[in-house]
């Protein structure tokens, strides 16, 4: 059994990681098929806000964003992904979102990691995928509407 150093994920086989799980979750993403192409978006964020090592603090801030407006807020997920888009062609959004917190590049332990999401079942996943995201915020310090 081995544990992630970011996130505190847990596995029994040497072969198995986060990086192997996000890697084959990126290619569910990638094939634009439902429910995986349009939560990428959210999966990304959770992913990275659990594993920010080596992750710049503006593209963290980005993810919270995403985490934030999405599960506290209550925006529509593909709005929120398109909004961050146009973002990168300088039209701000003017959310309300409180500051990623100072420590949120240090590792943590999580209620759910990707390892938690199983193999990505079509019909559990959207929920799974929610309460990672959900758990992400919760261990940054903001407490998440409920499903």
């Amino acid at each position: 059994m081995h544990t992630c150093a970011q996130c505190g994920a847990a596995y029994e086989r040497d072969d198995d990681s986060c990086a192997e799980r996000f890697s084959a979750l990126l290619a569910l993403d990638h094939s634009r098929r439902e429910p995986w192409g349009s939560r990428h978006g959210s999966a990304f964020a959770a992913y990275t806000l659990q594993h920010p090592e080596g992750i710049s603090r503006e593209a963290l801030e980005r993810c919270w964003v995403m985490l934030y407006r999405i599960h506290v807020a209550g925006d529509d997920p593909s709005y929120v992904a398109r909004t961050l888009r146009q973002a990168n062609d300088g039209a701000r959004p003017s959310w309300h979102v409180p500051p990623l917190p100072a420590e949120a590049g240090a590792p943590r332990q999580f209620r759910v990691t990707i390892a938690d999401l199983g193999d990505f079942d079509a019909e559990s996943y959207v929920s799974r995928l929610d309460d990672w995201c959900r758990a992400t915020l919760e261990a940054l310090g903001q407490a998440p509407t409920s499903a």
